[in-house]
């Protein structure tokens, strides 16, 4: 089963899946090079070398993905059940959120969309709580006017929010278009 954007473990395994392509792709572009060097009497003027050093920009995305990833981790599974056991109705939550910025690399261990809310804890690490909220209201404000956006720290702060959102009826189109700009933002 494939883990998508948002789902409880993506982090995990967008990681495991990059270093595996980052190591594959470099050996296979690395048995290219070395295979046009045997055929082509030892001259690495051919067009196998020229395939090889393209097997370099597919390496490069990968290793930069598994770069971006590598110092964060997976929410726990006992906040994930627990915040999942108090999700209200209407919500959607994602967890596993690496989002990026031209500034910054942002992390958001969980979010709940719905009820004309968006709802997150801000992950572990060093961060600007002010950047995150602000980075996200102002892009969600371009699909969606009304939502309202917060962003807490600590697993306490984000359950309380939970507890408090009412339920209203939102435009279902608006919602998608939201939850849709949410995953685009994924690394």
């Amino acid at each position: 089963m494939k883990i998508k954007r948002g789902d409880y473990g993506y982090i995990r395994a967008k990681k495991r899946n990059a270093l595996i392509k980052t190591i594959l792709m470099a050996l296979i572009g690395a048995a290219i090079f070395i295979a046009g060097l045997f055929l082509n009497k030892m001259s690495n003027k051919n067009i196998f070398t020229v395939i090889a050093v393209l097997f370099v920009l597919p390496v490069a995305k990968s290793l930069v993905a598994f770069i971006v990833l590598f110092p964060y981790r997976t929410v726990s599974k006992e906040l994930y059940e627990k915040t999942q056991a108090k999700l209200p109705k209407g919500m959607t939550l994602y967890a596993d959120l690496v989002i990026t910025s031209s500034e910054k690399v942002m992390h958001l261990d969980l979010l709940a969309v719905g009820n004309g809310q968006v709802i997150g804890i801000l992950g572990k690490g060093r961060q600007e709580l002010s950047y995150v909220r602000k980075y996200l209201r102002d892009g969600i404000h371009n699909w969606g006017e009304d939502y309202k956006v917060k962003i807490v720290e600590g697993e306490r702060n984000f359950l309380a929010e939970l507890s408090s959102v009412p339920e209203e009826e939102v435009d279902g189109e608006e919602e998608e278009k939201v939850k849709s700009y949410l995953i685009s933002l994924i690394v």
